[in-house]
């Protein structure tokens, strides 16, 4: 417990900088600049696509750097928009079959699709990130509002309250009373803050039933991460952040929730 707490307060004494200086240039060349907030998400895209590869089995093969340099280059590249996504990762998909053909005694056909999977889920969620901090800044704190506010209230309602197995499979401590324990304070803390954003009640209401299906996405998030590492045998995907595991054991649901609001916002006008 002690480890995990100072690990906590670590990583809150560098996240909050980097959000607070998220803006600064680093990088400029003509009129493209290369931002704080693209180096730190483009940082931990690298860092959680190398956990995906060492999780599946094939962090050592040579033939995936490309993976490895598109999970960097791509957020360190976004900005705007990420319109550039869809052909990298169609490039990447053709690819990822020529190794598992190529290399059909060492790279198994699934492990390369599973890795490339990863590794788009992965990456556009960090550009998710970029984008709805430029372009959409009052949905941006949302993306942790929902993923942690989920996580702490399922946990204390299924400590006080849980009975019911929710996944048990999955994840045997989570409990169907949590979820929606969860699901519940997160709905009402996105009404209240839209209603203090917006001071409009129907805004409110709408952004309800974002928190209500954020929720559920942040949740579902956590599952498909524990998922994927049970499929392989490993507790955790690395040991960035001593006593909470690796990036993707600590953004699971954020990764899910900022992929969600991106999709949002194309339909939604805050």
């Amino acid at each position: 417990m002690k480890t995990r707490i100072i690990t906590a307060v670590v990583a809150l004494l560098i996240f909050i900088p980097v959000l607070i200086f998220a803006n600064t240039t680093l990088i400029e060349v003509g009129n493209f600049n290369i931002r704080l907030i693209n180096l730190a998400f483009a940082l931990l895209s690298l860092v959680g696509v190398y956990e995906s590869a060492k999780c599946v089995g094939e962090v050592k093969t040579l033939s995936f750097f490309p993976i490895y340099l598109v999970s960097f280059i791509l957020p360190l590249l976004t900005y705007g928009d990420m319109g550039f996504y869809t052909p990298v990762f169609m490039f990447l998909l053709f690819y990822m079959l020529f190794v598992a053909v190529i290399k059909n005694k060492s790279v198994t056909s699934d492990k390369a699709l599973v890795l490339l999977a990863l590794t788009f889920y992965v990456t556009s969620s960090f550009g998710a990130m970029t984008v709805l901090y430029v372009t959409e800044i009052k949905f941006f704190p949302l993306i942790f509002i929902g993923a942690w506010v989920t996580d702490t209230f399922a946990y204390f309602s299924g400590y006080f309250f849980g009975k019911h197995k929710l996944i048990p499979a999955v994840s045997p401590k989570k409990t169907v009373e949590g979820a929606v324990g969860g699901s519940l304070v997160t709905t009402i803390t996105f009404a209240i803050y839209a209603y203090f954003m917006a001071k409009d009640i129907k805004t409110a209401l709408i952004f309800a039933v974002i928190g209500l299906v954020t929720s559920v996405v942040s949740q579902f998030g956590d599952l498909a991460a524990s998922l994927v590492k049970r499929c392989y045998g490993i507790k955790d995907y690395g040991n960035l952040f001593p006593g909470h595991g690796g990036v993707l054991d600590r953004f699971d649901s954020i990764l899910a929730v900022s992929a969600f609001l991106y999709i949002t916002t194309l339909f939604i006008n805050f």
